[in-house]
């Protein structure tokens, strides 16, 4: 035998081929779920584009710090953007702004006239886009940790983002698919027990959405699979902590912002919603005329959603999504536009569970095959083990 040749026994070569099969698995679940956030995406930058032009909220004004309170607290992006920008070279802004045109494809898209401003929109825009592709990798995970059938897993965060666009409805904002993915995130990790990269992720999460805190105490029941009642409670209490320090922070920061920290909506929300105003009105996602706000048709889907698939999750997804409700309903009545379903965003993980859990009880249904049962009290060893 020459001395270069290199001999591969069966069990080497069955672990190469399994490597490969992996590999391109994976290849081709990155390539899936790039096309449907790009779907996705798509949707909203047609629907809303970066909010371009208008003073209080567009890309421009938040990106010169310019923008009204409360949008000009959410800098985490604009602020990548700035020093992106400040460490790059003439050059490479010129190609960018050369090949990245979405006014040709948009018409709402203002991506500005010199190569800087375009350079900053396209950073914004990508990271936008990027958040929404790394929310489905998270989403996916968390389901695989509740035993999900390995099709469910990837159906259910398709069909949420699809349906994404939809959610945006009253408006829409680059930084929505960031707040997703810092929310899915929390959640797995909180699942996990990674309460220092967790603590971490609540100072980064707070800078690109200020209201994060709100997302917090519905980790509770997360965090208390892993520890005892109390380290739960003091761990939620940190959060929540650190969460309002960043958010003061902000306030100081942008003291002399033109507008005010909240806008109230409430009595203007109970007219509108006892008037049925908000149950049927339409604007246009994908191109194409459909629901807005409050319409009748989503708030039916959304109630066979929970009807049906409430009963199958386990009690800690329930407790969670109850927690979500308690602290976002009253907040949403208050303080959001009439029927602005995305601000209900705390609920978004869960519901994509929810669908998850759906999915696999319509397909035994439909198969005859026993759908997996959902991961409850396993023990924190077994779910290491799990997700190794």
């Amino acid at each position: 035998m020459p001395a270069d040749t290199v001999h591969l026994s069966p069990s080497n070569t069955a672990t190469t081929g399994r490597g490969m099969s992996r590999a391109a698995s994976a290849f081709l679940l990155f390539a899936f779920f790039w096309i449907v956030a790009a779907a996705a995406f798509s949707g909203f930058a047609g629907k809303w584009g970066l909010r371009d032009g208008d003073p209080r909220f567009g890309v421009a004004a938040m990106l010169e710090n310019a923008a009204h309170k409360p949008f000009v607290y959410r800098q985490l992006v604009p602020d990548l953007a700035r020093r992106l920008d400040a460490a790059a070279s003439e050059r490479l802004k010129e190609r960018v702004a050369k090949r990245f045109r979405p006014d040709e494809v948009f018409a709402k898209s203002q991506p500005g006239d010199t190569p800087g401003e375009r350079f900053r929109y396209a950073i914004v825009y990508y990271l936008s886009f990027l958040s929404l592709l790394g929310s489905l990798f998270v989403l996916r995970r968390i389901l695989l940790h509740f035993n999900v059938s390995p099709l469910a897993a990837i159906l259910a965060p398709t069909a949420f983002a699809l349906s994404f666009p939809y959610l945006q409805t009253v408006g829409g904002y680059f930084y929505d698919t960031v707040e997703l993915l810092f929310a899915s995130l929390a959640f797995l990790l909180a699942l996990r027990g990674r309460l220092l990269v967790l603590a971490a992720l609540v100072l980064v999460a707070t800078l690109n959405k200020e209201t994060f805190f709100f997302v917090l105490p519905a980790l509770y029941p997360l965090l208390r699979q892993r520890f005892t009642r109390r380290m739960a409670w003091c761990a939620v209490g940190l959060l929540v902590a650190l969460a309002g320090l960043m958010n003061v922070a902000l306030k100081f920061a942008y003291l002399d912002a033109v507008g005010g920290a909240l806008e109230f909506h409430l009595m203007t929300n109970i007219e509108a919603y006892f008037s049925g105003n908000p149950y049927f009105r339409v604007e246009t996602t994908y191109g194409l005329v459909g629901p807005s706000r409050a319409f009748v048709g989503t708030l039916v889907l959304l109630g066979i959603v929970l009807w049906r698939a409430w009963p199958l999750a386990p009690r800690l997804v329930r407790r969670h999504l109850a927690i979500c409700a308690i602290v976002n309903l009253p907040l949403f009545l208050a303080f959001c536009a009439t029927g602005e379903l995305r601000n209900l965003s705390t609920t978004f993980t869960g519901l994509v569970l929810l669908v998850a859990f759906l999915i696999d009880r319509e397909a035994s249904l439909r198969t005859g095959l026993r759908a997996p049962v959902p991961e409850t009290q396993a023990s924190p060893v077994l779910k290491e083990t799990r997700q190794a």
